[in-house]
């Protein structure tokens, strides 16, 4: 991951690509593929970041040939990671919740007490 990042930052000339990071790296157990996930700090650039790694994937890789010194030199499949959306997707439904907790408690805790009520 370390070693991709630093070829991108070092040997590519696609100023769309400045904002990268590479956040994650899962290779297969047999070493003939890695999952690489991406973000790019404007998201309406992920399509172009995603058609550029994908374009340059053999370019990565010889420079990771260079640098690496493994039996087999894995193909380099790019994928969005979208884990930072979400993660902002929850936080914001964690604050919405509790407005709505600060609401209610506000409003003098209304709440009904149905614990002892249960149907089966």
């Amino acid at each position: 991951m370390r070693l991709l990042m630093e070829i991108i930052r070092e040997e590519v000339d696609d100023p769309s690509l400045g904002m990268l990071s590479i956040t994650r790296v899962e290779t297969s157990a047999d070493l003939h593929e890695s999952r690489v996930y991406f973000s790019v700090l404007d998201e309406k650039q992920m399509p172009h970041a995603k058609e550029s790694l994908d374009k340059m994937s053999g370019f990565l890789r010889m420079h990771l040939g260079h640098r690496l010194t493994i039996k087999f030199l894995p193909e380099l499949k790019f994928f969005a990671d979208d884990s930072l959306r979400y993660s902002v997707y929850i936080y914001d439904k964690i604050e919405e919740a509790r407005a709505n907790d600060s609401d209610k408690a506000s409003n003098g805790g209304n709440k009904e007490d149905n614990s002892g009520d249960t149907e089966e």
